[in-house]
Protein backbone atom coordinates (compact mmCIF):
# COMPACT_ATOMS: atom_id res chain seq x y z
CA UNK A 1 0.00 0.00 0.00
CA UNK A 2 1.04 3.63 -0.94
CA UNK A 3 0.25 7.16 0.08
CA UNK A 4 -1.55 9.08 -1.86
CA UNK A 5 0.82 12.27 -3.81
CA UNK A 6 -1.26 15.63 -3.37
CA UNK A 7 1.14 18.74 -5.23
CA UNK A 8 -0.92 22.24 -4.48
CA UNK A 9 0.25 23.91 -7.05
CA UNK A 10 -0.72 27.97 -7.79
CA UNK A 11 0.09 29.35 -11.12
CA UNK A 12 3.49 29.11 -12.74
CA UNK A 13 4.72 26.61 -9.56
CA UNK A 14 5.95 24.04 -11.93
CA UNK A 15 2.73 22.15 -12.54
CA UNK A 16 3.53 21.04 -15.43
CA UNK A 17 6.87 20.29 -14.92
CA UNK A 18 6.48 17.98 -12.00
CA UNK A 19 3.67 15.80 -13.56
CA UNK A 20 5.87 15.37 -16.45
CA UNK A 21 9.12 14.40 -13.90
CA UNK A 22 6.74 11.92 -12.12
CA UNK A 23 5.43 10.47 -15.51
CA UNK A 24 8.93 10.03 -17.07
CA UNK A 25 9.76 8.52 -13.45
CA UNK A 26 8.30 6.10 -13.42
CA UNK A 27 9.38 5.28 -17.45
CA UNK A 28 12.96 5.10 -15.95
CA UNK A 29 11.44 2.15 -13.84
CA UNK A 30 9.67 0.54 -16.69
CA UNK A 31 10.16 1.89 -20.07
CA UNK A 32 6.69 0.03 -20.64
CA UNK A 33 4.79 1.55 -17.92
CA UNK A 34 3.01 4.03 -19.97
CA UNK A 35 0.61 1.02 -21.13
CA UNK A 36 -0.36 1.41 -16.97
CA UNK A 37 -0.43 4.87 -16.21
CA UNK A 38 -3.48 6.95 -17.09
CA UNK A 39 -2.99 10.89 -17.04
CA UNK A 40 -6.59 12.84 -17.27
CA UNK A 41 -6.90 16.80 -16.71
CA UNK A 42 -9.49 18.91 -18.50
CA UNK A 43 -8.73 20.42 -21.68
CA UNK A 44 -7.62 19.39 -25.15
CA UNK A 45 -4.54 21.98 -25.11
CA UNK A 46 -3.62 21.14 -21.58
CA UNK A 47 -3.36 16.86 -22.68
CA UNK A 48 -1.63 18.13 -25.87
CA UNK A 49 0.94 20.11 -24.20
CA UNK A 50 1.38 17.48 -21.40
CA UNK A 51 1.76 14.67 -24.09
CA UNK A 52 4.58 16.79 -25.80
CA UNK A 53 6.43 17.87 -22.88
CA UNK A 54 6.61 14.11 -21.85
CA UNK A 55 8.23 13.65 -25.13
CA UNK A 56 10.30 16.08 -26.28
CA UNK A 57 12.23 15.80 -22.49
CA UNK A 58 12.59 12.25 -22.37
CA UNK A 59 14.45 12.94 -26.00
CA UNK A 60 16.07 15.76 -24.82
CA UNK A 61 17.23 13.45 -21.69
CA UNK A 62 18.30 11.39 -24.29
CA UNK A 63 20.01 12.87 -26.49
CA UNK A 64 21.44 15.18 -23.41
CA UNK A 65 19.90 18.70 -24.24
CA UNK A 66 20.73 21.65 -22.13
CA UNK A 67 17.09 22.45 -21.60
CA UNK A 68 16.41 18.97 -20.61
CA UNK A 69 18.91 18.96 -17.59
CA UNK A 70 16.24 20.22 -15.13
CA UNK A 71 14.28 17.18 -15.26
CA UNK A 72 17.00 14.87 -15.63
CA UNK A 73 18.69 16.33 -12.68
CA UNK A 74 15.52 15.59 -10.57
CA UNK A 75 14.88 12.52 -12.06
CA UNK A 76 18.53 11.33 -10.80
CA UNK A 77 17.70 12.80 -7.38
CA UNK A 78 15.00 11.00 -6.54
CA UNK A 79 15.54 7.93 -8.41
CA UNK A 80 18.61 6.94 -7.52
CA UNK A 81 20.01 6.04 -11.37
CA UNK A 82 22.60 7.18 -12.91
CA UNK A 83 23.24 9.61 -15.51
CA UNK A 84 23.47 6.84 -18.59
CA UNK A 85 20.98 4.67 -16.94
CA UNK A 86 18.47 7.30 -16.79
CA UNK A 87 20.01 8.71 -20.81
CA UNK A 88 19.46 4.41 -21.87
CA UNK A 89 16.08 4.01 -20.23
CA UNK A 90 14.56 7.65 -21.77
CA UNK A 91 15.29 6.25 -25.12
CA UNK A 92 14.05 3.19 -25.02
CA UNK A 93 10.76 4.39 -23.38
CA UNK A 94 10.55 7.03 -25.86
CA UNK A 95 11.00 4.31 -28.98
CA UNK A 96 8.46 1.90 -27.38
CA UNK A 97 5.81 4.81 -27.24
CA UNK A 98 6.17 6.12 -30.56
CA UNK A 99 5.73 2.22 -31.85
CA UNK A 100 2.70 1.65 -29.39
CA UNK A 101 1.38 5.69 -28.98
CA UNK A 102 -2.59 4.60 -28.77
CA UNK A 103 -1.79 3.31 -25.45
CA UNK A 104 -0.07 6.67 -24.32
CA UNK A 105 -3.09 7.27 -22.54
CA UNK A 106 -2.53 11.35 -21.41
CA UNK A 107 -6.28 12.64 -22.22
CA UNK A 108 -8.98 14.72 -20.78
CA UNK A 109 -11.49 13.57 -18.33
CA UNK A 110 -14.68 13.67 -20.66
CA UNK A 111 -12.77 11.69 -23.45
CA UNK A 112 -11.53 9.31 -21.01
CA UNK A 113 -15.58 8.33 -19.57
CA UNK A 114 -16.50 8.54 -23.15
CA UNK A 115 -13.71 5.60 -23.98
CA UNK A 116 -15.39 3.95 -21.51
CA UNK A 117 -18.80 4.28 -22.08
CA UNK A 118 -18.30 2.81 -25.90
CA UNK A 119 -16.56 -0.11 -24.28
CA UNK A 120 -19.46 -0.69 -21.91
CA UNK A 121 -22.55 -0.26 -25.57
CA UNK A 122 -23.08 -4.14 -24.98
CA UNK A 123 -23.49 -4.35 -21.27
CA UNK A 124 -25.39 -0.99 -22.08
CA UNK A 125 -27.86 -2.20 -24.37
CA UNK A 126 -26.59 0.90 -26.56
CA UNK A 127 -26.08 0.83 -30.29
CA UNK A 128 -21.78 0.61 -30.91
CA UNK A 129 -22.17 3.49 -33.55
CA UNK A 130 -23.10 5.55 -30.71
CA UNK A 131 -22.84 9.55 -31.02
CA UNK A 132 -21.78 11.35 -28.40
CA UNK A 133 -23.72 14.83 -28.27
CA UNK A 134 -20.98 17.89 -27.00
CA UNK A 135 -23.56 20.16 -27.42
CA UNK A 136 -26.77 20.36 -24.93
CA UNK A 137 -27.69 23.78 -25.77
CA UNK A 138 -28.46 22.71 -29.39
CA UNK A 139 -30.19 19.48 -27.72
CA UNK A 140 -32.09 21.47 -25.34
CA UNK A 141 -33.56 24.29 -27.83
CA UNK A 142 -34.72 21.37 -30.23
CA UNK A 143 -36.67 19.76 -26.95
CA UNK A 144 -38.64 22.76 -25.90
CA UNK A 145 -39.34 24.12 -29.42
CA UNK A 146 -41.42 20.58 -29.17
CA UNK A 147 -42.27 20.54 -26.42
CA UNK A 148 -44.40 23.12 -26.50
CA UNK A 149 -45.84 22.24 -30.28
CA UNK A 150 -47.14 19.08 -28.33
CA UNK A 151 -49.16 20.89 -25.63
CA UNK A 152 -52.45 19.96 -25.87
CA UNK A 153 -55.37 21.74 -23.50
CA UNK A 154 -55.58 19.36 -21.31
CA UNK A 155 -51.98 18.84 -20.49
CA UNK A 156 -49.98 19.91 -17.25
CA UNK A 157 -47.63 21.76 -18.70
CA UNK A 158 -49.56 23.81 -20.18
CA UNK A 159 -51.00 24.73 -16.78
CA UNK A 160 -48.12 25.13 -15.74
CA UNK A 161 -46.41 27.71 -17.68
CA UNK A 162 -49.95 29.56 -17.87
CA UNK A 163 -49.17 30.00 -14.46
CA UNK A 164 -45.86 31.00 -14.75
CA UNK A 165 -46.33 33.83 -17.88
CA UNK A 166 -49.38 35.11 -15.57
CA UNK A 167 -46.47 35.46 -12.92
CA UNK A 168 -44.40 37.20 -15.20
CA UNK A 169 -46.71 39.34 -16.39
CA UNK A 170 -47.71 40.32 -12.71
CA UNK A 171 -43.90 41.11 -12.22
CA UNK A 172 -43.83 43.60 -15.28
CA UNK A 173 -41.74 40.48 -17.31
CA UNK A 174 -41.89 39.08 -20.72
CA UNK A 175 -44.94 36.77 -21.25
CA UNK A 176 -43.05 34.94 -24.49
CA UNK A 177 -41.78 32.32 -21.75
CA UNK A 178 -39.76 30.52 -24.45
CA UNK A 179 -36.26 31.70 -23.68
CA UNK A 180 -36.45 31.53 -20.12
CA UNK A 181 -37.73 27.84 -20.33
CA UNK A 182 -34.33 27.17 -22.66
CA UNK A 183 -32.50 29.12 -19.83
CA UNK A 184 -33.43 27.31 -16.70
CA UNK A 185 -34.07 24.28 -18.52
CA UNK A 186 -29.92 23.60 -18.78
CA UNK A 187 -30.67 22.79 -14.90
CA UNK A 188 -31.71 19.01 -16.66
CA UNK A 189 -27.64 18.90 -17.43
CA UNK A 190 -26.51 19.84 -13.94
CA UNK A 191 -25.68 17.21 -11.33
CA UNK A 192 -27.31 18.30 -8.69
CA UNK A 193 -30.59 17.59 -10.84
CA UNK A 194 -29.31 14.54 -12.42
CA UNK A 195 -28.49 12.78 -8.90
CA UNK A 196 -31.92 13.88 -7.67
CA UNK A 197 -34.33 13.98 -10.52
CA UNK A 198 -35.23 10.83 -10.52
CA UNK A 199 -36.85 10.98 -6.90
CA UNK A 200 -37.98 14.23 -8.12
CA UNK A 201 -39.98 12.87 -11.05
CA UNK A 202 -41.24 9.93 -9.18
CA UNK A 203 -43.14 12.79 -6.55
CA UNK A 204 -44.32 14.32 -9.56
CA UNK A 205 -46.31 11.73 -11.28
CA UNK A 206 -49.11 12.78 -9.56
CA UNK A 207 -50.37 15.96 -10.84
CA UNK A 208 -51.38 17.73 -7.83
CA UNK A 209 -48.06 17.59 -6.09
CA UNK A 210 -47.13 20.78 -7.49
CA UNK A 211 -50.71 22.54 -6.31
CA UNK A 212 -50.07 20.69 -2.96
CA UNK A 213 -46.75 21.98 -2.09
CA UNK A 214 -47.76 25.37 -3.42
CA UNK A 215 -50.19 25.77 -1.02
CA UNK A 216 -48.30 24.06 2.15
CA UNK A 217 -45.80 27.03 1.37
CA UNK A 218 -48.25 29.66 1.15
CA UNK A 219 -50.27 28.44 4.69
CA UNK A 220 -46.62 28.38 6.29
CA UNK A 221 -46.23 32.20 4.70
CA UNK A 222 -49.45 33.20 6.13
CA UNK A 223 -48.55 31.87 9.27
CA UNK A 224 -45.40 33.83 9.88
CA UNK A 225 -46.75 36.59 8.81
CA UNK A 226 -49.72 36.60 11.25
CA UNK A 227 -47.52 36.10 13.77
CA UNK A 228 -45.19 39.18 12.99
CA UNK A 229 -48.10 41.47 12.98
CA UNK A 230 -49.70 39.84 16.28
CA UNK A 231 -46.39 41.09 17.94
CA UNK A 232 -46.91 45.02 16.35
CA UNK A 233 -50.42 44.48 17.63
CA UNK A 234 -49.31 43.95 21.05
CA UNK A 235 -46.86 46.48 20.39
CA UNK A 236 -49.48 49.16 19.70
CA UNK A 237 -51.60 47.53 22.79
CA UNK A 238 -49.08 48.04 25.37
CA UNK A 239 -48.46 51.53 24.27
CA UNK A 240 -52.47 52.32 23.55
CA UNK A 241 -52.72 51.06 27.17
CA UNK A 242 -51.31 53.49 28.54
CA UNK A 243 -52.05 56.63 26.02
CA UNK A 244 -49.19 56.75 24.08
CA UNK A 245 -48.48 56.11 20.15
CA UNK A 246 -45.26 54.90 18.64
CA UNK A 247 -44.15 58.65 17.93
CA UNK A 248 -44.31 58.88 21.57
CA UNK A 249 -40.85 57.20 21.71
CA UNK A 250 -37.35 58.38 20.77
CA UNK A 251 -36.84 59.11 17.18
CA UNK A 252 -40.96 59.18 16.42
CA UNK A 253 -41.60 57.90 13.21
CA UNK A 254 -38.02 56.84 12.59
CA UNK A 255 -37.27 54.73 15.72
CA UNK A 256 -38.24 51.50 17.59
CA UNK A 257 -41.81 51.76 16.02
CA UNK A 258 -40.95 51.67 12.35
CA UNK A 259 -39.22 47.82 13.07
CA UNK A 260 -42.89 46.80 14.33
CA UNK A 261 -44.86 48.43 11.40
CA UNK A 262 -42.36 46.55 9.16
CA UNK A 263 -42.99 43.37 10.62
CA UNK A 264 -47.02 44.42 10.08
CA UNK A 265 -46.61 45.40 6.32
CA UNK A 266 -44.44 41.88 5.87
CA UNK A 267 -41.29 43.72 5.29
CA UNK A 268 -38.74 40.77 6.10
CA UNK A 269 -35.30 41.50 4.93
CA UNK A 270 -31.77 41.87 6.82
CA UNK A 271 -31.57 45.51 7.23
CA UNK A 272 -35.00 45.78 9.32
CA UNK A 273 -33.06 44.91 12.57
CA UNK A 274 -30.94 48.66 12.35
CA UNK A 275 -28.94 50.86 14.53
CA UNK A 276 -32.25 51.85 16.68
CA UNK A 277 -33.13 48.38 17.42
CA UNK A 278 -29.65 47.71 18.84
CA UNK A 279 -29.78 50.58 21.03
CA UNK A 280 -32.86 50.03 22.70
CA UNK A 281 -31.80 46.26 23.48
CA UNK A 282 -28.32 47.24 24.78
CA UNK A 283 -30.25 50.38 26.65
CA UNK A 284 -33.25 51.06 28.45
CA UNK A 285 -32.46 54.89 28.13
CA UNK A 286 -32.56 54.61 24.40
CA UNK A 287 -36.48 54.19 24.53
CA UNK A 288 -37.07 57.97 25.80
CA UNK A 289 -35.81 60.97 24.87
CA UNK A 290 -34.25 62.63 27.76
CA UNK A 291 -36.42 65.73 27.59
CA UNK A 292 -39.73 64.26 27.17
CA UNK A 293 -42.59 65.06 29.45
CA UNK A 294 -43.23 61.59 28.71
CA UNK A 295 -40.32 59.84 30.04
CA UNK A 296 -41.25 58.86 33.32
CA UNK A 297 -44.28 57.00 31.89
CA UNK A 298 -42.26 55.37 29.01
CA UNK A 299 -39.62 54.26 31.58
CA UNK A 300 -42.33 51.93 33.43
CA UNK A 301 -42.95 50.50 29.95
CA UNK A 302 -39.50 49.57 29.37
CA UNK A 303 -39.33 46.17 30.45
CA UNK A 304 -41.94 44.62 28.96
CA UNK A 305 -41.81 46.26 25.16
CA UNK A 306 -38.14 45.50 25.49
CA UNK A 307 -39.13 41.63 26.46
CA UNK A 308 -42.12 42.53 23.41
CA UNK A 309 -39.10 43.07 20.90
CA UNK A 310 -36.92 40.52 21.89
CA UNK A 311 -39.38 37.84 21.39
CA UNK A 312 -40.29 39.26 18.09
CA UNK A 313 -36.40 39.34 17.36
CA UNK A 314 -36.16 35.81 18.06
CA UNK A 315 -39.26 34.89 16.41
CA UNK A 316 -38.12 36.71 12.89
CA UNK A 317 -34.52 34.88 13.40
CA UNK A 318 -36.34 31.30 13.67
CA UNK A 319 -37.93 31.89 10.83
CA UNK A 320 -36.63 34.68 8.44
CA UNK A 321 -34.88 31.74 6.19
CA UNK A 322 -37.90 29.47 6.26
CA UNK A 323 -40.17 32.26 4.83
CA UNK A 324 -37.78 33.46 2.57
CA UNK A 325 -37.33 30.10 1.39
CA UNK A 326 -40.82 29.71 0.90
CA UNK A 327 -40.96 32.71 -1.10
CA UNK A 328 -38.50 31.19 -3.75
CA UNK A 329 -39.71 27.92 -4.07
CA UNK A 330 -43.04 29.13 -4.41
CA UNK A 331 -41.45 31.04 -7.20
CA UNK A 332 -39.56 28.26 -8.84
CA UNK A 333 -42.66 25.13 -8.51
CA UNK A 334 -43.69 25.63 -12.02
CA UNK A 335 -40.38 25.46 -13.43
CA UNK A 336 -39.49 22.64 -11.52
CA UNK A 337 -42.98 21.32 -13.38
CA UNK A 338 -41.90 21.90 -16.82
CA UNK A 339 -38.23 20.64 -15.96
CA UNK A 340 -39.97 17.20 -15.26
CA UNK A 341 -41.55 17.54 -18.90
CA UNK A 342 -38.47 18.90 -20.64
CA UNK A 343 -36.14 16.15 -19.00
CA UNK A 344 -38.68 13.57 -20.61
CA UNK A 345 -38.35 15.89 -24.28
CA UNK A 346 -34.43 15.35 -23.93
CA UNK A 347 -34.15 11.82 -23.57
CA UNK A 348 -36.85 11.18 -25.91
CA UNK A 349 -34.83 13.06 -28.30
CA UNK A 350 -31.92 11.91 -27.82
CA UNK A 351 -33.40 8.04 -28.38
CA UNK A 352 -34.87 9.13 -31.81
CA UNK A 353 -31.51 10.32 -32.78
CA UNK A 354 -29.04 7.77 -31.61
CA UNK A 355 -27.28 10.36 -29.33
CA UNK A 356 -25.80 10.55 -25.81
CA UNK A 357 -25.03 13.65 -24.15
CA UNK A 358 -21.68 13.79 -22.98
CA UNK A 359 -23.68 14.88 -19.58
CA UNK A 360 -25.02 11.49 -19.73
CA UNK A 361 -21.79 9.15 -19.75
CA UNK A 362 -20.75 10.05 -16.04
CA UNK A 363 -23.74 9.84 -14.53
CA UNK A 364 -24.25 6.52 -16.22
CA UNK A 365 -20.62 5.25 -15.20
CA UNK A 366 -21.36 6.61 -11.52
CA UNK A 367 -24.72 4.45 -11.30
CA UNK A 368 -22.99 1.46 -12.91
CA UNK A 369 -19.88 1.76 -10.39
CA UNK A 370 -21.82 2.49 -7.13
CA UNK A 371 -20.08 1.28 -4.29
CA UNK A 372 -18.12 -0.89 -5.75
CA UNK A 373 -14.35 -1.04 -4.85
CA UNK A 374 -13.22 -2.86 -7.59
CA UNK A 375 -12.64 -0.66 -11.14
CA UNK A 376 -13.68 -3.63 -13.17
CA UNK A 377 -15.35 -1.49 -15.07
CA UNK A 378 -12.52 0.22 -16.68
CA UNK A 379 -10.79 -2.30 -17.54
CA UNK A 380 -13.48 -2.73 -20.47
CA UNK A 381 -11.14 0.40 -21.91
CA UNK A 382 -8.36 -2.52 -22.48
CA UNK A 383 -5.57 -1.44 -20.28
CA UNK A 384 -4.91 -2.19 -16.88
CA UNK A 385 -4.32 1.04 -14.93
CA UNK A 386 -2.11 1.02 -12.43
CA UNK A 387 -0.54 4.29 -11.79
CA UNK A 388 -2.46 7.78 -11.70
CA UNK A 389 -2.55 11.54 -12.46
CA UNK A 390 -5.71 13.48 -11.93
CA UNK A 391 -4.73 17.34 -13.09
CA UNK A 392 -6.90 19.66 -12.56
CA UNK A 393 -8.19 18.44 -9.66
CA UNK A 394 -10.26 21.66 -8.19
CA UNK A 395 -12.23 21.23 -11.59
CA UNK A 396 -12.98 17.99 -10.86
CA UNK A 397 -17.16 17.34 -10.08
CA UNK A 398 -18.71 15.18 -7.22
CA UNK A 399 -19.79 12.41 -9.69
CA UNK A 400 -16.39 12.61 -11.73
CA UNK A 401 -14.56 12.08 -8.17
CA UNK A 402 -17.00 9.56 -7.31
CA UNK A 403 -16.32 7.35 -10.63
CA UNK A 404 -12.53 8.51 -10.32
CA UNK A 405 -12.22 7.20 -6.15
CA UNK A 406 -12.64 3.20 -6.69
CA UNK A 407 -9.33 3.93 -9.42
CA UNK A 408 -7.32 5.72 -7.19
CA UNK A 409 -7.87 3.55 -4.29
CA UNK A 410 -7.47 0.09 -5.96
CA UNK A 411 -4.06 1.97 -7.34
CA UNK A 412 -2.71 3.04 -3.57
CA UNK A 413 -3.89 -0.56 -2.02
CA UNK A 414 -1.40 -2.44 -4.89
CA UNK A 415 1.33 0.10 -3.84
CA UNK A 416 1.30 2.04 -6.93
CA UNK A 417 1.70 5.54 -7.77
CA UNK A 418 -1.44 7.75 -7.95
CA UNK A 419 -1.09 11.78 -7.91
CA UNK A 420 -3.60 14.68 -7.91
CA UNK A 421 -2.37 17.90 -9.00
CA UNK A 422 -4.76 21.35 -8.04
CA UNK A 423 -5.04 24.36 -6.60
CA UNK A 424 -8.31 25.69 -4.96
CA UNK A 425 -7.77 29.40 -5.62
CA UNK A 426 -7.57 28.59 -9.47
CA UNK A 427 -11.08 26.50 -9.38
CA UNK A 428 -12.87 28.18 -12.88
CA UNK A 429 -15.35 25.06 -13.85
CA UNK A 430 -18.35 25.69 -11.26
CA UNK A 431 -20.51 26.16 -14.26
CA UNK A 432 -19.61 22.68 -15.10
CA UNK A 433 -20.57 21.57 -11.55
CA UNK A 434 -16.68 21.43 -10.82
CA UNK A 435 -15.91 21.29 -6.81
CA UNK A 436 -13.13 22.68 -4.82
CA UNK A 437 -13.75 21.19 -1.75
CA UNK A 438 -13.20 18.27 -2.96
CA UNK A 439 -9.11 18.80 -3.04
CA UNK A 440 -9.85 20.85 0.15
CA UNK A 441 -11.62 18.43 2.28
CA UNK A 442 -13.41 15.43 0.19
CA UNK A 443 -9.41 13.81 0.02
CA UNK A 444 -8.64 13.52 2.81
CA UNK A 445 -11.85 11.86 4.09
CA UNK A 446 -12.10 9.26 1.90
CA UNK A 447 -8.01 8.29 1.16
CA UNK A 448 -6.51 8.94 4.87
CA UNK A 449 -6.47 5.58 5.70
CA UNK A 450 -3.74 4.78 3.01
CA UNK A 451 -1.74 8.05 3.64
CA UNK A 452 -1.52 11.41 2.24
CA UNK A 453 1.20 13.14 1.51
CA UNK A 454 0.63 16.97 0.75
CA UNK A 455 3.46 18.76 -1.54
CA UNK A 456 3.57 22.41 -2.06
CA UNK A 457 4.93 24.22 -4.71
CA UNK A 458 6.17 27.27 -3.29
CA UNK A 459 8.36 28.55 -6.07
CA UNK A 460 7.14 30.98 -8.57
CA UNK A 461 8.63 30.29 -11.78
CA UNK A 462 6.57 32.37 -13.84
CA UNK A 463 6.97 35.72 -13.02
CA UNK A 464 9.91 38.32 -12.48
CA UNK A 465 11.30 37.82 -8.47
CA UNK A 466 10.19 42.12 -8.87
CA UNK A 467 6.47 41.01 -9.26
CA UNK A 468 6.21 38.41 -6.93
CA UNK A 469 7.59 40.69 -3.63
CA UNK A 470 5.70 43.43 -4.92
CA UNK A 471 2.35 40.82 -4.62
CA UNK A 472 3.21 39.94 -1.55
CA UNK A 473 4.21 43.53 0.14
CA UNK A 474 1.17 44.75 -1.79
CA UNK A 475 -1.03 42.60 -0.77
CA UNK A 476 0.19 41.88 2.94
CA UNK A 477 -0.32 45.62 3.29
CA UNK A 478 -3.56 45.38 1.77
CA UNK A 479 -5.26 42.83 3.97
CA UNK A 480 -3.88 44.54 7.29
CA UNK A 481 -5.01 47.89 6.56
CA UNK A 482 -8.63 46.47 5.93
CA UNK A 483 -8.86 45.44 8.85
CA UNK A 484 -7.89 48.95 10.52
Amino acid sequence: MSELLVYKASAGSGKTFTLAVEYIKLLIFNPRAYRQILAVTFTNKATAEMKERILSQLYGIQIGDKDSEAYLNRIKEETGKTEQEIREAAGIALSYMLHDYSRFRVETIDSFFQSVMRNLARELELSPNLNIELNNTEVLSDAVDSMIEKLGPTSPVLAWLLDYINERIADDKRWNVSDEVKSFGRNIFDEGYIEKGEGLRQRLRNPNTIKEYRKQLKALETEILEQMKGFYDQFEGELDGHALTADDLKNGSRGIGSYFRKLNNGVLSNDIRNATVEKCLEDAKHWATKTSPLKGKIDCLVPELNRLLQEAIRFYDDTFYFYNSSIQLSGNLYQLGILNDLYKEVRGYCNDKGLMLLSDTTHILNKLIGDNDTPFLYEKVGNYYKHLMIDEFQDTSSMQYKNFRPLLANSLSQGNRAIIVGDVKQSIYRWRNGDWSLLAQGVERDFNAFGIRNIVLESNWRSAQEVVKFNNVFFEKGAFLLKQ
